[in-house]
């Protein structure tokens, strides 16, 4: 017995349509919205759904075709902490010696083996694992930028969710999901998204979470299962069983798998791993990406920096040509394996639900982020350009290696996109260890301060323009000083140093926040620690963060500052003895600059005191926003600010922080 079902999603005017399609059927007349079903038919396909459009042998390859859980493959939903705050971090946030990074050749020859190998790590200093938690729309590859606390295993986690859920019982175990597939290579998507379902690399050595689950299966096999998660014909399939909601695992596990075991097959994994690569060179401009090797425009040739942007631009372009190209030859072949065509096509790709009707209205994008991605896959040159100061202030700090820009070292292969998570990107500078050097090594063109300190003063040699002046110079040669002003005039600044200091919207500080920001987490780690007028300003390391760098800021830094200035100010009014008429007013009026001055730098120095008396001892485990939280008086920051009442309200006890203000009794 069949029922007529009228499909009107196309349509505006519903009512209208509506109407019409009735007019149309009572006259006998065809109409294109009405499809004839056997209700009994909807039952081939699980959970029943009303999916009238489709013809039976859609239906049917949910009986025919192997579903993808089987013997070999697997869909997992992975941990959640319940506290993303505590138990999460950006990855630029910690240490990278903490990060559980394990470059083993176990990770392919014995997934079980690494797995245990990276356990291992957590019982000792590394325990943050990396971490994919779903996120924004991403097709075949996104970078991990998230890492987890899992040391000893989840403990920390583990003791909290008991004592927060008592109900659980002695075992934490059904929200940490320790029976899943953690730190083998997989494919991952995002639970929640307005967007379609997209599906991407995850590497070994990485752990996942309920709202990024994962699937796994057999090394070999990974790169065409890519290719059909990711194609229009799996897609629509997925379509059939939902119509709003999230992307659950039993979802994907019900969906029909074609037979891949054949050179059709195979081939789709080549065109996979090929947008993978497209992909991940586009993001070797990204500084916060585990594949960076250099920003956008040092990566094209061009004599000024707009030939340079232009050349990016055309690269980019080319690279989502080539994209698209690809995707389209993995539908055709992904539609002929399921021998899905013509009228079944056309009901399947009309069925699959784009935008926003894949996702109920309540349900907003899982990470919709304000991040610093964006900066550097735009085109426009004033977002490249600053994309050139921030990677020439990290040069300066020792964070990437120069040698990269100059043409010393050779751009740094890429290893296979399902191996193991290094703790530092191709672009920083390390040692033979693959870690951050603290010195530069012998040879080494640029002067690096291993205190982590730079200033703004023309007159001192740590000055932070002056090094990124020379970063100019070893990059662009002789023509540093007119890229100089040019990417001044693309940044709406009469000179860097301008851009430097200002601490708002168009300055370096608020480009840095927004490129350093991913998944809601805001973790700066150049800080900016600068005057009440803007006078003067130090910028500290984040990584070169200790017990003494605050200190060691204002005794070395800021008091001769301060003594410096106060010497000019005695040689000016010294000056004024032997002047009259308009060389004593002018002399007068420098005077008074320069106790404005003074007084300025007198007002950083106090505030900078303040918080070197509170004695407290930084811990990076604790996050940026917690750690910056006691410099609050010095950095142009609400959110410093914000975390400080907050901690001193007794909010976060369980931070290192927390713990030392709880000490000494100022807490409330």
């Amino acid at each position: 017995m069949t029922t007529t079902f009228l499909r009107l999603l196309a349509h505006d005017d519903k009512p209208a349509a509506l109407a019409a399609a009735v007019d149309a059927l009572r006259g006998g007349e065809e109409c294109p919205d009405a499809f004839a079903a056997d209700p009994d038919s909807f039952k081939q396909v699980p959970g029943s759904p009303f999916a009238y459009w489709v013809s039976l042998h859609i239906k049917h390859l949910f009986v025919e075709l192997a579903a993808f859980q089987s013997a070999s493959r697997s869909a997992q939903a992975g941990l959640s902490t319940k506290n993303d705050f505590r138990f999460l971090r950006a990855k630029w946030e910690v240490l990278p010696q903490t990060i559980i990074s394990v470059e083993n050749p176990k990770w392919l020859e014995s997934p079980q083996g690494y797995q245990e190998e990276c356990l291992k790590r957590s019982w000792k200093k590394q325990h943050w694992a990396y971490l994919g938690k779903g996120g924004e729309f991403a097709e075949y590859y996104s970078d991990l930028h998230l890492v987890v606390n899992w040391v000893n295993d989840g403990a920390e986690i583990e003791k909290y969710l008991l004592e927060k859920f008592p109900y659980l019982g002695k075992s934490a175990n059904w929200l940490l999901h320790r029976e899943c597939s953690y730190f083998y290579s997989g494919i991952t998507w995002s639970l929640r998204t307005q967007k379609r379902i997209s599906f991407r690399v995850l590497p070994a050595g990485s752990m996942f979470g309920h709202k990024g689950p994962s699937a796994f299966t057999q090394h070999q096999e990974l790169p065409s299962i890519l290719a059909i998660v990711n194609s229009h014909a799996f897609f629509g399939l997925v379509s059939l069983q939902m119509a709003f909601g999230s992307y659950e695992v039993g979802v994907i596990r019900r969906t029909p798998i074609p037979n891949i075991d054949n050179p059709q097959g195979a081939h789709l994994g080549e065109l996979a791993l090929a947008c993978v690569k497209l992909k991940r060179d586009m993001d070797r401009a990204n500084e916060t990406s585990h594949v960076f090797h250099l920003p956008a425009l040092l990566q094209v040739a061009g004599d000024s920096l707009a030939e340079r942007a232009s050349a990016w631009t055309a690269r980019v372009a080319d690279a989502e040509a080539q994209l698209a190209a690809h995707q389209g030859e993995i539908d055709e072949i992904a539609f002929a394996l399921y021998g899905i065509d013509g009228e079944d096509r056309a009901a399947i790709e009309g069925g699959d639900h784009r935008g926003t009707e894949a996702q109920s209205p309540e349900e907003p994008e899982e990470e919709e982020d304000e991040d610093g991605s964006a900066a550097v896959s735009a085109s426009d040159t004033l977002s490249l350009c600053a994309s050139v100061v921030s990677y020439l202030a990290g040069c300066a700090f020792g964070r990437f290696d120069i040698r990269y820009a100059t043409g010393e070292l050779a751009k740094p292969t890429l290893p296979d996109p399902f191996a193991p998570l290094p703790a530092c990107s191709p672009g920083m500078l390390t040692g033979n260890d693959g870690l951050p050097l603290r010195a530069a090594p012998a040879g080494y063109p640029l002067p690096i301060d291993g205190d982590g300190i730079l200033v703004d003063d023309s007159s001192h040699p740590d000055d932070i323009i002056g090094r990124l002046r020379a970063g100019l110079e070893l990059v662009f040669g002789p023509r540093a000083e007119a890229i100089e002003r040019e990417a001044c005039a693309a940044l709406g600044v009469a000179e860097l140093r301008d851009y430097l200091r200002r601490p708002g919207a168009g300055g370096f500080w608020a480009d840095h926040i927004r490129r350093y920001s991913k998944s809601r987490r805001k973790a700066p780690i150049y800080w900016l620690l600068q005057s009440p007028k803007r006078s003067y300003a130090l910028w500290i390391y984040l990584h070169r963060l200790d017990d003494d760098t605050l200190s060691k800021a204002l005794v070395s830094y800021v008091e001769p500052k301060l003594r410096l200035e106060d010497e000019r100010l005695s040689q000016l009014i010294a000056a004024k003895g032997g002047l009259s008429g308009r060389e004593l007013r002018q002399a007068e009026r420098d005077a008074e600059r320069q106790e404005a001055t003074i007084a300025d730098v007198r007002e950083l120095r106090d505030r900078l005191d303040r918080a070197v008396r509170l004695g407290l001892a930084p811990d990076l485990n604790d996050g940026v926003v917690l750690t910056i939280a006691p410099l609050h008086e010095l950095v142009p920051w609400k959110e410093a600010k914000q975390h400080w009442d907050e901690l001193l309200a007794g909010k976060y006890a369980w931070s290192s922080i927390g713990k030392q203000l709880r000490e000494k009794g100022l807490t409330k």
